[in-house]
Order: structure tokens, then sequence, then C-alpha cells
């Protein structure tokens, strides 16, 4: 039984509108994107966003083929679109949708979480532990981060294991720790930072992040310049809900049937054995002549 296959399949299915079935009557996620775009320019206009030379916007146009338009400039893209999703599904930048990287300004006497790569689980889980340190001692050298932002580990192997973690009950809300993670914050609830979650720990994920790898052998990373301009699929926001809870309980399942199999096997072995010491006696010659399999 190849658990962790199967997780993979789980979450390339989620990522895909195939883990469960689509509702027609659901908006648009490219209504919801537009959405997006709409609050950011309006954050733009108060003076508290500053505008990117990358804004980029992916529309499919009328003759099926998606498009992406930066700066006034429109190029036909669907060369670089990665698989194929449901039609009210739509692609985006993960920068249209998320800030990555984003500052914190805080106190320096306050209490803060922090957290070093080897407190954050690996694998397909969403754990993490971590120390309380006053904020003027990791504010800087140090990546910052909040409740509910997304940490994904830069630096192989970290990043292969699965090094990503939505972080929570954070001290006082706020954290700092390693230098290599990768931040993604949600601006919105349009944009559900579990369906992040289940994104960052998709075989596409990873297998973009290496091709995208940089720096010296051993010391490669996953840049925020690469990961950034990634394609991610959107769901329309109830889809999101519904894929979020239906890949989350699939996943706790094979989690509990894993580690009933690795138990099982536990205890078969040491009954194993236990007949091996009540026939042959604890010190018989004859023991070393059997082999548990």
């Amino acid at each position: 039984m190849d658990i962790e296959r199967l997780k993979q399949k789980i979450l390339d299915l989620a990522i895909r509108g195939k883990l469960v079935p689509q509702n027609p009557n659901d908006e648009p996620a490219s209504v919801l994107v537009d959405k997006i775009r709409a609050e950011k320019e309006e954050l733009i206009k108060q003076g508290k966003i500053k505008r990117s030379k990358d804004d980029s916007y992916i529309f499919k146009g009328s003759d099926n083929c998606y498009y992406e338009k930066i700066n006034g400039i429109t190029k036909n893209i669907n060369e670089e679109i990665p698989f194929d999703i449901p039609n009210n599904w739509t692609w985006a930048r993960l920068m249209s949708i998320a800030e990555i990287n984003p500052t914190l300004s805080l106190d320096d006497d306050l209490d803060v979480s922090f957290i070093a790569m080897k407190d954050i689980k690996a694998g397909y889980t969403n754990h993490h532990e971590g120390i309380i340190k006053k904020w003027k001692e990791v504010k800087k050298g140090f990546t910052s981060f909040q409740n509910n932002d997304l940490g994904v580990a830069k630096i192989t192997p970290c990043f292969e294991n699965r090094k990503s973690v939505i972080f929570s009950n954070l001290v006082n809300g706020f954290g700092s720790g390693t230098t290599e993670l990768n931040i993604i914050r949600t601006a919105n609830t349009m944009i559900l930072i579990d369906y992040i979650f289940i994104f960052a720990k998709s075989q596409y994920f990873i297998d973009y992040g290496v091709k995208h790898f940089t720096g010296a052998v051993g010391q490669q990373r996953f840049g925020a310049p690469a990961l950034s301009k990634m394609l991610i699929p959107i769901p329309p926001n109830n889809e999101q809900h519904r894929s979020v809870k239906f890949a989350g309980n699939i996943l706790n399942k094979i989690n509990y049937i894993s580690n009933d199999v690795s138990e099982l096997k536990t205890l078969i072995s040491r009954a194993k054995f236990k007949i091996l010491d009540y026939y042959f006696g604890e010190n018989s010659c004859y023991k070393s002549y059997y082999t548990i399999n």
C-alpha cells in the first residue's frame, strides 16, 4: 500500500476540480478574481499599496484560449497552462491573489512565537511547534508572519519534503522564524488559505518549485520571484470550501488507516517473536535459525 502516492493523488484531484462534483450554480471564479482586482485598485487609490509592474490578469478568450494582460499588453499563454480545469474555474498568478513575503511592524517588547525549520512538520500534515521570544530579538534577520499565513520551506530538501504549514495559535497572533521560508498571505476570504495549503502540498507545486530552483547544489531554493509568478488554478469560493473539507477528511482517514497498518505490523512481529520464545525456549540454540519476515 503506497500511502504517499495515495495522498498525492487526492491533492492532484482537488486542484484539478475532480475531487468533488462541480456545482453549476456556483459563482464563476473569474468573477471572484475580478472582485479581488477591484479591491486592489481601491487600495492603490487609497495609497495603501503600490501597483506592481507585473500585475497580471488572465482570462479565457472567445477562441477558448487563455490570455494574460500585463501593463496593457495581452499575450496568448495557452502553452503555459499545465492542465485542464473546469469551465467555472480560472487561472491566476499567485501574486495576483495573495501577498508574497509581506512585512510586519510591531512593538519591540511584544511577545511573539519563534519557529525554526525543525518545528515545522513535513509531509501532508499541518502542524508546527515554537517558543516565545521578544519581537526586538527576532525582528531582524528572520522571516516574519502572522496567524493564518502559509509558510512554505524554500530550501532543498525541506521544500521537497513538504515542510509547509498554516501558522496558528501564535503568541499575540504574530511570529518570526527561519529565513528559509516563503510566506503567502491572502488578504480576504475569497481565496481560502486552506486551499492554497492544499495547492502547496500538491505534486504539481513541488515539481514546479524544483524546476525553478536557483543556487548551488545542496543550497538550492525556490525563490519568491518564481513563486510569485506561478500559475494557480482558482475554483469558485464554494468549491474551495468543499474541496478543502473533503480532502481534509480523506487525508485524515488515510492517516488513521496507515497508523493502524503500522501498529498491526508491529503487533504481528512481536507475536512471532513470542511464538518462537514459547516454542523453542528463550535460550534455545534453534531460535537463531529462524527469522522474522
